[in-house]
């Protein structure tokens, strides 16, 4: 009984030794995290502004083309399809990333060490 209070006596001052790394790890990383994302979310507003003017005259490209002819109303609600079939497959690629970003994976790995080392000694 007593030897293994001194174990958990030593395992708690290691746990406590480790948080100060911990805390550091954590903010590291999450100066890290919010640098990528950051960088992400600028790349991905360009992106997006600049597929939806390449959209905007694309459409008037069409709508333009057929205006002479009798098929200007198919042109112009053909346009309104395309317009709606991209924003549908661009909501279904968001959807489909949307949960991949792991943050703190690090952190999470020292401490699964830590607590496999802490189980192997009890």
């Amino acid at each position: 009984m007593l030897h293994a209070l001194q174990k958990s006596r030593q395992i708690s001052v290691i746990a406590l030794d480790r948080l100060g790394d911990y805390l550091a790890l954590m903010r590291i990383e999450m100066k890290l995290q919010g640098r990528k994302i950051g960088l992400q979310a600028a790349g991905l507003l360009a992106s997006a502004l600049l597929f939806m003017f390449a959209m905007l005259f694309v459409g008037l490209a069409i709508i333009i083309s057929f205006w002479d002819t009798g098929y200007r109303s198919i042109a112009a609600w053909a346009v309104v399809a395309l317009y709606i079939g991209g924003a549908g497959v661009g909501l279904a690629i968001a959807r489909k990333h949307a949960g991949k970003g792991t943050s703190l994976t690090t952190l999470r790995e020292e401490i699964k060490r830590d607590v496999d080392l802490v189980k192997e000694n009890l």
